[in-house]
């Protein structure tokens, strides 16, 4: 990208958006990043503006309102409510209402030539088997409000394509990166992890063939970039997710447990059984038995996982056809995911779950 670029990242201070920001900075492009919080300082290339996807006025950028609209040549939306558990009103005000902002700006910028959009593949909510990458209607319905948000997120998104040019990327659950496992921000299979590691884990629902779609931080970062500038097609919608390189549920677990022997030899001691695979109504009935009488410990633990352990139960693979042909000639390679995951709970393990500056995961947007 050029440097005569000026991008323009919502979300640019979450767990995709950090890292994410800092790819554009290094790549000759110059960065204005819409933050509701700024902070005094920013990497090279970077300016912090303070504003906010739920103001309808101008997204609240005031008076850069107009130098932006005449020199913004592409924006990546990558701000989203992620939580799992919020409410279906609060999540489509943040997600639809705030997209539709976004999209309302970017009609006025003289010199746009993209939006790129990260949604995630959840999108598919309780669907099962293989997903395209154009696919999106479905009855099925969602595992949370999330899900829903963005999928109907994605509804108002097609109709503008029409006349802005917009690609989507729908993002799987980044982890963290391959070589250093290092996270910006602890995301929900992250503290699912940290439950199995002490012992808080029993049961998960699914089956143990169930694939578990998990992408590294540092690749999904760098599709969006290629993307969101080179690689731009207006119209399309991409999977930057695991593809045919998916995990079991079963595998995921052996890694995991695979992790804590290796680099934390002493939780072996702690003759922690593996958690069961199970039926997702034999999981309810478990989750309602934890609400009613289990310790706060273990009440705390099931309240994270609640919202999005249920996924599990409809086992999907997400077909990234189009990704891989789309990165084929840029030289983005999609790291090993296991060694990733190893990566990343050595990470964990060393930082004590620790959050802090450096790193990316969680939730996608």
């Amino acid at each position: 990208m050029s440097a005569d670029e000026l991008v323009l990242i919502t979300g640019g201070t979450g767990a995709i958006g950090v890292p994410l920001v800092e790819a554009f900075a290094g790549h000759g492009a110059t960065v204005i990043v819409l933050a509701r919080h700024p902070v005094h300082h920013a990497p090279s290339g970077v300016r912090l503006i303070g504003g906010d996807i739920i103001d309808r006025h101008a997204l609240g950028v005031g008076d850069h309102a107009r130098e932006i609209r005449d020199q913004v040549t592409t924006i990546v939306h990558a701000a989203a409510l992620t939580r799992f558990d919020a409410p279906l009103e609060a999540a489509r005000a943040v997600n639809v209402d705030g997209t539709r902002n976004v999209l309302s700006f970017a009609d006025g910028c003289r010199k746009l030539k993209r939006i790129c959009l990260l949604s995630t593949i959840y999108v598919a909510g309780r669907r099962t088997g293989r997903i395209a990458e154009a696919d999106l209607d479905h009855e099925q319905g969602f595992v949370n409000a999330y899900e829903q948000s963005k999928y109907e997120t994605e509804q108002m998104v097609r109709q503008a394509m029409a006349t802005l040019p917009i690609a989507v990327c729908r993002l799987s659950t980044a982890i963290g990166d391959s070589s250093t496992g290092a996270l910006h921000r602890l995301g929900a299979i992250h503290h699912a992890i940290r439950f199995l590691h002490h012992g808080l884990l029993p049961m998960i629902p699914g089956r143990p063939d169930s694939p578990v779609d998990l992408i590294a931080t540092d690749y999904a970062v760098a599709a969006i970039r290629h993307v969101a500038g080179r690689g731009f097609e207006a119209g399309r919608t991409i999977h930057i997710c695991a593809g045919r390189e998916t995990l079991t549920e079963n595998e995921l677990l052996d890694l995991a447990i695979e992790a804590f022997l290796r680099y934390r030899p002493a939780w072996r001691r702690r003759a922690i059984e593996k958690p069961a695979i199970v039926e997702l109504a034999t999981f309810e009935l478990f989750r309602q038995s934890v609400e009613a009488v289990a310790d706060s410990t273990l009440r705390s633990a099931v309240a994270v996982l609640a919202p999005f352990a249920p996924q599990l139960a409809y086992p999907k693979i997400f077909d990234d056809e189009h990704c891989r042909t789309l990165l084929a000639s840029s030289g983005i390679v999609r790291p090993p995911i296991r060694d990733t995951l190893m990566n990343v709970v050595r990470h964990l393990i060393e930082h004590d779950w620790a959050t802090g500056r450096g790193a990316g995961g969680g939730a996608a947007a």
